[in-house]
């Protein structure tokens, strides 16, 4: 799972030379392949939705009303605000995402900052972000 996940990390690292249709079959890949069952055992929350298949890092908070899934991979150390909607998702390490925060097929980098009211399909999300999203399509 690793190996996979850094290669679509090095993958997103050059915006430059992205192809959409490359990086749409490594997210799909990566969640037919390493997302499997419901790995939930270690998040910090009160009665989120799940649906599988879904896989969640340690240390992850969950606000409330919060449907996840499927196809969904949180990694360690994030948060996912009040009434967030994610499915075919994949979200790296020490990620915050606010407040009616929906996201469908999207990839947030590493350390990503996603402020509230967000409905976002297709793309990537880097770094800190606001109103003036910062992401790329695919």
């Amino acid at each position: 799972m690793k190996e996979s996940l850094e290669r679509i990390r090095s993958y997103i690292a050059d915006v430059q030379k992205i192809d959409g249709p490359e990086l749409q079959k490594l997210l799909s890949d990566f969640l037919k392949n390493y997302v499997k069952g419901l790995h939930v055992e270690n998040y910090i929350g009160d009665y989120p939705t799940f649906m599988e298949p879904i896989h969640l890092g340690n240390k992850v908070k969950i606000g409330d009303d919060v449907l996840i899934g499927p196809n969904v991979f949180i990694g360690d150390n994030s948060e996912i605000g009040d009434y967030g909607e994610l499915s075919n998702t994949i979200i790296f390490e020490n990620v915050k995402l606010g407040s009616n925060v929906k996201l469908e097929n999207c990839i947030v980098v590493k350390d990503g900052l996603i402020t509230d009211n967000l409905n976002e399909k297709n793309c990537i999300l880097l770094g800190p972000t606001n109103s003036n999203i910062d992401k790329i399509p695919f």
